[in-house]
């Protein structure tokens, strides 16, 4: 059966639960909010299904049929300016759709908790697009779409690297009709930290929240922010200079112990497609960058290269060299974000006090973090953003290289 013997080796994937043929694994949290696997000896036959399915107890080597690189945006404004970089994944999700195939994403439930939903509707999609900076819970996900593809039915998955490597590991065999689509990841935090953040906002708004969106365009793609709706009708913009919550993802003090060590980095992945942000397009392209969002893709399989085929009227394309895709906006391709050395104390406070409160223990927002953001509307509106955006460009992740 399968022992956590250190968080570093657990990712959350759900496929060692979604194994057992006795329903004896759940998943539940831990102190911190992220959830591991505990099992039920009064139901457990050890017959090792779970182990056989942990995707980092049986890693196994990638070797793409050949990765190609693109930069890619789509051509629908009104979506791009939803998307958190060049709308890759709603292109993309589209095309499944008209094939009368269904979509598995992230998106919210009814209190705001982050969890992997399923689309047959273009509409259902649009709580999936954008990125959010939460690990979302895919309850019994990886049975449904099991199923799903036994019955035919061509399936696209969208989820973080492990949870493609759990999916895939707990399959045992990829079908021809799933389509996985994986993102570079900086990290996860956890849904404890999200609840707690949720609260704190709802409390200080006195609203529900009704919609949230981690990196909103609002002063342009390379300055996005946390955009969150009230149902009072207010909406606030933070940050990550000013939010809390996101100021602890950027600062690396909230993402799993298993994300500073990454089983799953790389340009080889188990994907057919792998989609991250395209900040570079400039330096990369010669071409002008008019600041409203473009993706980088990889495509590792025929596959997938396929689908990209197939929806290239949807889209602006070019293809670009892995490599410099990988050396101009994925530092996060092949490193792991290094931990904040507070991170544990971060989240001991975290379980009694607001995150607002907990931060500024540990890493607090100044005055001078206020003083620039309440500088942004104003030079949004005279064009001098990009000048200051340029200034704040030597910042860089402090990344632990993965062998």
């Amino acid at each position: 059966m399968i022992q956590i013997k250190s968080k570093l080796d657990c990712c959350g994937c759900t496929a060692c639960a979604s194994s057992c043929p006795k329903s004896a694994i759940t998943m539940v949290p831990d102190e911190e909010g992220f959830l591991y696997p505990k099992i039920d000896m009064r139901r457990c036959i050890e017959c090792g299904a779970c182990e056989r399915a942990c995707p980092i107890l049986n890693k196994k080597t990638v070797i793409s049929e050949k990765t190609e690189g693109y930069i890619i945006r789509i051509k629908d404004n009104k979506i791009l300016y939803e998307s958190t970089s060049g709308g890759a994944f709603t292109a993309l999700a589209d095309y499944i759709l008209e094939q009368n195939g269904i979509v598995y994403g992230a998106g919210y439930d009814n209190n705001m908790r982050v969890v992997c939903k399923r689309a047959t509707t273009k509409q259902q999609l649009q709580e999936m697009r954008g990125s959010k900076f939460v690990q979302s819970d895919l309850g019994n996900i990886f049975q449904d779409i099991k199923k799903e593809l036994k019955e035919g039915t061509t399936i696209l998955f969208s989820g973080t690297p492990c949870q493609v490597a759990g999916l895939l590991s707990f399959l045992r065999k990829k079908p021809d009709n799933l389509l996985c689509v994986d993102f570079v990841c900086r990290g996860v935090p956890s849904p404890g930290l999200w609840d707690n953040y949720v609260k704190y906002m709802e409390n200080k708004y006195s609203s529900k929240i009704v919609g949230a969106r981690f990196k909103h365009k609002t002063y342009g793609y390379h300055t996005s922010t946390m955009k969150i709706d009230f149902a009072n009708g207010k909406t606030y913009y933070g940050s990550g200079r000013v939010d809390p919550y996101m100021k602890a993802f950027v600062r690396e003090i909230s993402s799993r112990p298993s994300c500073a060590a990454c089983a799953f980095k790389g340009i080889e992945r188990p994907s057919d497609i792998t989609v991250f942000d395209c900040y570079e397009y400039s330096k990369i392209t010669g071409k002008k960058d008019d600041n409203r969002g473009y993706s980088s893709i990889f495509v590792h399989t025929e596959k997938g290269g396929k689908i990209l085929e197939a929806i290239k009227s949807h889209i602006e394309i070019q293809e670009e060299d892995v490599n410099s895709l990988v050396t101009e906006n994925g530092v996060m391709v092949c490193n792991s974000a290094k931990p904040h050395p507070r991170r544990a104390e971060f989240y001991q406070l975290a379980e009694h006090y607001p995150i607002d409160k907990t931060l500024n223990k540990i890493d607090p927002i100044t005055l001078k973090d206020k003083i620039i953001e309440k500088s942004k509307r104003f030079l949004f509106k005279t064009g001098l953003i990009t000048v200051a955006r340029h200034l704040n460009k030597g910042k860089k992740v402090e990344v632990v290289e993965n062998k």
